[in-house]
């Protein structure tokens, strides 16, 4: 049919029940719909919850561990002047006396790296003599710089200097007693997520309800029988049906739900069946 001598069709349903091509502004819509629930269906995974737990871990473990040995290196100062800092360079012990506090910072750090890698597999660590040592080589840390900023070797004491040496070796100290804790903390945030993600895996899938009557019955129904889809995918790949009013080719599949190219085919195949 022709309107005022035009070439372009009505927008109407021909007699065998045809509908127009959509828009180009309906397409870019109907793609961003797509886009918006594959981007839903992936930020509800709990998968996601896990590797956001992780990836939190080891950040702050990065921050953590790097903070503390800044510490450690200015405590070393303190340590060297309260052993050496009134003998010349030229004795031995001027020298050596450099190595004390990262040896005793390096015993420190290796067992905070054995508790955070228990901690990280679910074992607690709150044995006596590890907490024991933990303690006591902060201690002395701190009693070595104390005693270093109220004596100094060169020069009268600086009220800044004793601050600087009272404060550092305590926030090294907690910072050893939080560091187990935020392993703790975002172990048992990854561990409740798995928790969602096995019993995501163990429900058994719900048959789809019957749909009402449409062209594409015999495809709607239940065309997902066996397939792990989530929700949002089921209902893009079905809108889409219901548009076209046949399958959905692997092509198809692939673009709209953006899976392995494996996958849909074995999608488009169950689709066809």
């Amino acid at each position: 049919m022709k309107l005022f001598g035009s070439n372009k069709k009505l927008a109407v349903d021909g007699p065998e029940g045809t509908r127009p091509e959509p828009t180009r502004a309906v397409r870019r819509l109907r793609h961003q719909l797509d886009e918006a629930r594959d981007v839903h269906a992936l930020a509800t995974d709990p998968l996601l919850a896990v590797v956001a737990a992780d990836r939190l871990r080891v950040s702050v473990s990065r921050s953590l561990w790097w903070f503390l040995a800044i510490g450690l290196g200015f405590t070393t100062t303190g340590v060297h002047d309260f052993l050496a800092g009134r003998l010349p360079v030229t004795d031995p012990l001027w020298w050596g006396a450099w190595l004390v506090e990262p040896a005793l910072a390096g015993i420190l750090i290796t067992l905070l790296r054995w508790e955070s890698e228990m901690l990280a597999r679910g074992q607690r660590v709150d044995d006596g003599p590890v907490i024991k040592l933990k303690r006591l080589l902060l201690a002395a840390t701190l009693v070595t710089n104390v005693w270093s900023a109220f004596s100094p070797s060169k020069g009268g004491v600086s009220s800044g200097n004793v601050f600087l040496h009272v404060v550092i070796p305590v926030v090294v100290f907690l910072l050893a007693e939080v560091m187990p804790i935020v392993q703790q903390r975002c172990m048992a945030v990854r561990e409740a997520a798995m928790r969602d993600v096995a019993l995501q895996q163990t429900q058994p899938e719900r048959p789809a309800e019957p749909a009402a009557a449409s062209p594409v019955n015999s495809v709607s129904l239940d065309p997902f029988v066996g397939l792990r889809l989530p929700p949002q995918m089921r209902a893009t790949l079905n809108a889409r049906m219901k548009e076209l009013e046949r399958p959905l080719t692997a092509t198809e599949v692939s673009e709209l739900v953006r899976v392995p190219a494996d996958f849909a085919a074995r999608v488009a195949g169950q689709l066809a069946a």
